[in-house]
């Protein structure tokens, strides 16, 4: 089934697949940072941080502002419910299949 979200979800699992954007996002749900301060945390250029920086940004869980000449960071909290409820689907339908899986063991003893 393929629904009007998907490509939104796509997205921030693609942008979540790699390390280093994962460990930007735990940076960014502590304090809003610059793409300055990001990239003194990683040993990659300026230009390596900012296409991770840009791929977050593209999937909706970074929100990035410009004050003069610097950009601004900041995780954007609203994607999570969206993708909670999808976890938790998936989480629903597992807890059915594992527990009709029981079932059906217990009948075989």
């Amino acid at each position: 089934m393929v629904d009007e979200n998907s490509g939104f979800i796509d997205r921030v699992f693609y942008a979540l697949s790699n390390t280093t954007r994962r460990n930007i996002v735990l940076e960014l749900t502590k304090k809003d940072l610059t793409v300055n301060e990001l990239a003194k945390k990683y040993d990659m250029t300026l230009q390596g941080v900012s296409k991770h920086i840009h791929v977050l940004v593209r999937s909706g869980l970074v929100v990035q502002t410009k004050q003069g000449r610097t950009k601004y960071c900041k995780f954007n909290y609203q994607h999570l419910s969206k993708i909670s409820e999808l976890l938790e689907q998936y989480r629903a339908f597992w807890e059915r299949r594992l527990d009709a899986l029981d079932e059906y063991f217990e009948k075989k003893k």
